[in-house]
């Protein structure tokens, strides 16, 4: 059986950081439009859409078989079926809201209809964001992420994420006032709590539960994947930009919003090779010892599909 069907890999976890902050741009964008009737900004709607679009891109990829895609849209029981649907109405949604802001545009200027696209890039915004936490978070073969746990740490990176790219956005053009003022102080007590969600986190999966749970996370704490956390992740992807934040300055809150980014895209890609850790589930060694030979391959890819 090859590598690939037993983990995941590089396209998923940016896949997961793509379609993660483009969603929480869109729930920010739909708020927005729907509260106050502002446009944060029009770059960043449309970017929103796009990053979301580029994340489905690389996850047809990831899992196999492109051109047969759109079978993944017909099982209405499966959890990935309800991601894709929500991610291809939010990349929908996202681009109509985006140029309704843009004269060239035959829905300018359409108040109503905005308010309905922010509805459902409300909506499929918060489902996006917190979509790859739950996929994950139902593995029970896999002791790093399974919990719900999991949602809550993924939800957290795309809101930051999310402000974060809204915070480059009005450095490099323009955006509404609201990210000058409020986002750059929003983003930075999401920094704060993802770092004391971080420790909170590995404390529990070390310290109250499996001796599996605490070999995975002793990887992150002494092993392979310690120096990338600790220095890329929690210190410049989350204490860096967490103080740069709330320096009032058009640069060093550029700056932040960067770290910010380039930690949520280290966390992903961590979180996702974390997954190689498994554990056996019931009856799986003997139905693995029973494999009839020279069908293992198949046998064992239609069995790793259940898990």
């Amino acid at each position: 059986m090859s590598q690939k069907h037993e983990t995941w890999g590089w396209m998923l976890a940016v896949d997961f950081f793509f379609a993660g902050m483009g969603a929480a741009m869109l729930l920010f964008a739909g708020i927005a439009e729907l509260l106050t009737g502002s446009n944060l900004s029009t770059v960043g709607i449309l970017a929103g859409a796009v990053f979301i679009a580029m994340g489905a891109g690389l996850l047809v990829l990831e899992l196999g078989r492109p051109f047969q895609a759109l079978r993944v849209f017909m099982n209405p029981k499966a959890i990935l079926t309800f991601g894709a649907w929500n991610m291809s109405i939010a990349i929908v949604a996202g681009l109509f809201l985006g140029t309704s802001w843009l004269e060239a545009f035959p829905w300018f200027g359409l108040v109503g209809f905005r308010k309905i696209l922010a509805i459902v890039c409300i909506f499929t915004g918060f489902v996006v964001a917190a979509y790859p936490g739950a996929l994950l978070a139902r593995h029970k073969a896999r002791p790093f992420w399974n919990g719900p746990g999991m949602m809550v740490l993924f939800l957290t990176s795309s809101l930051l994420t999310g402000f974060a790219a809204y915070v480059v956005c009005g450095w490099i053009s323009e955006a509404a006032p609201v990210v000058y003022s409020a986002f750059p102080a929003l983003a930075a007590g999401l920094c704060a709590f993802q770092l004391v969600l971080w420790i909170g986190y590995l404390w529990i999966k070390s310290s109250g539960t499996t001796d599996r749970e605490l070999a995975a996370v002793k990887r992150w704490t002494s092993g392979n994947f310690a120096n990338p956390f600790r220095v890329g992740f929690m210190f410049l992807g989350t204490v860096v930009p967490l103080v740069l934040f709330l320096i009032p300055n058009e640069f060093s809150t550029g700056v932040a919003g960067i770290l910010a980014i380039l930690g949520g895209a280290i966390m992903r890609n961590l979180v996702v090779y974390a997954g190689q850790d498994r554990t056996w589930l019931p009856g799986e060694e003997k139905y693995r010892s029973r494999l009839p030979h020279g069908d293992e391959a198949f046998l064992q890819k239609v069995w790793t599909k259940q898990i």
